[in-house]
């Protein structure tokens, strides 16, 4: 425990620094258990953000669901340990006394005066259920990997909900990025209507253009509240993913949009094998397999049951004499009990557990076509959306070359200063579409993270 206090303290003081990512300094400190393997923490530091590293160690630490996940994990766990316990035998002891008393009576002319007696007994009773037939011990393997179903629940869980918490992040950051543009875009079209008016009252444009530009000035302030509405929610979001209170969401840190990188390199094809190590998948996998322990189970329910019953003990009517070799008694037997009808009951929950089986089965085939198709999903929309991006990019290249033309033709008194803030504008608006594509495709190389579980 003291070790991940640790590793967090170190996170939050690096990232607060402003300091680069040293990814050996991170491995070092960071904890080492099964859930940093499950996440592939490896994978999210190629991404150079510490403030992204810092918030998926606090949503592991932190979050109230995964901390769910894994009490129903533990829970799974001691379920295996309460049906094992039915493999072995039960021991009660007892410890009784009694008090008789018998009346006064006349028997054939025969007096009889009232007594009083005690008794004492001190049995271990033992009880046996003898698993000739192993039923028991099928019902601890059915429950072990119901266990096991637990654990890659809890796993895929926390693939899920770390990959869900990075989207927030990223669309934060890309937010902040927006937010920056669209205020600048807004000021832009302020100067435009002002210049606009200003021409109208010389009679050098029409009234219809200042309405339109005082229109589109209105507009970009509405786009800029709507945006900063946005954030604010997913920063409350993010703030509930790592545990913290949405009343401190403001304060959350991230990276600069400038800044933000993708160091990995990320794979044109994956081959479908890779979908066996998806965590839903081992999941569907486990519970088939305890289905068809189940049915096993219910076979066996038919063949007969072999109580063994035993006792020990002692017993006497006089305290004593309680412990003394003569007081000892004992029992012990065996035999056979075979349900010979029930109603057909035992048909029905054979029949029953080969349904679910089915139904499993037909559930496993499907999960494993959907994880082909969320990979095959996410290789297209990065194929797609990275072009989109560098087209994205090239044209406002472009634009900006030719608003460079613009500036110097304005300094050069060739063009006003409303044409220059025009082309302002233009630049801008691209800018917004250039950093929606950038952010979409690092959202693109998670959703492949989150089809391939992690392993990338």
């Amino acid at each position: 425990m003291e070790k991940r206090v640790l590793a967090i303290v170190f996170i939050i003081v690096f990232c607060l620094t402003g300091a680069s990512v040293n990814s050996a300094q991170i491995e070092t400190n960071c904890v080492k258990n099964s859930l940093f393997y499950t996440i592939n923490f490896e994978w999210w530091k190629k991404f150079n953000d510490a403030y992204l590293c810092e918030y998926i160690c606090r949503t592991i630490h932190n979050n109230h669901s995964l901390k769910s996940a894994s009490l129903k994990t533990k829970e799974a766990s001691q379920s295996v340990r309460k049906q094992m316990a039915n493999e072995f035998p039960s021991f009660i002891l007892l410890g009784n006394y009694a008090r008789i008393k018998t009346p006064r009576a006349d028997l054939n002319g025969v007096d009889f005066d009232s007594t009083g007696t005690d008794a004492f007994a001190l049995p271990l009773f033992m009880s046996y259920e003898a698993d000739i037939f192993l039923k028991n011990h099928d019902k601890t393997k059915a429950e072990k990997k119901k266990a096991m179903a637990a654990e890659y629940e809890e796993k895929a869980k926390y693939l899920a909900l770390t990959a869900d918490m990075a989207v927030t992040y990223f669309n934060i950051v890309k937010l902040d990025k927006m937010i920056d543009t669209e205020k600048k875009i807004a000021a832009a079209r302020k100067v435009i209507f002002e210049l606009t008016r200003e021409r109208n009252r010389e009679g050098l444009a029409s009234t219809y253009d200042v309405t339109d530009t005082d229109k589109l000035h209105t507009a970009a302030m509405i786009s800029v509240n709507d945006l900063e509405k946005q954030r604010s929610v997913l920063l409350h979001k993010l703030a509930v993913y790592i545990g913290e209170s949405p009343e401190n969401a403001q304060r959350l840190k991230r990276i600069d949009y400038d800044s933000i990188s993708y160091k990995g390199a990320v794979p044109s094809c994956i081959s479908s094998d890779i979908v066996i190590y998806r965590p839903d998948i081992m999941k569907a996998e486990a519970e088939l397999q305890k289905a068809k322990i189940d049915i096993r189970v219910a076979r066996k329910d038919f063949l007969p049951t072999v109580p063994v019953v035993g006792a020990v003990g002692y017993t006497a009517l006089e305290l004593g004499r309680l412990f003394n070799w003569e007081s000892t008694l004992g029992l012990i037997s065996a035999g056979f009990m075979q349900n010979l009808f029930s109603g057909g009951r035992k048909i029905a929950n054979l029949k029953m557990k080969k349904l679910q089986y089915e139904q499993l089965f037909e559930n496993y085939k499907q999960a494993d076509l959907q994880a082909i198709q969320e990979i095959n999903d996410s290789l297209c929309m990065i194929k797609y959306d990275t072009k989109k991006d560098e087209e994205n990019k090239r044209k406002y290249e472009l634009e900006e070359k030719n608003f460079n033309l613009i500036n110097e033709r304005y300094k050069e008194g060739i063009t006003s200063y409303l044409q220059m803030t025009q082309y302002r504008e233009n630049l801008l608006s691209l800018e917004r579409d250039k950093t929606e594509s950038r952010i979409q495709k690092f959202v693109d190389y998670i959703s492949l993270y989150k089809a391939v579980g992690g392993k990338l």
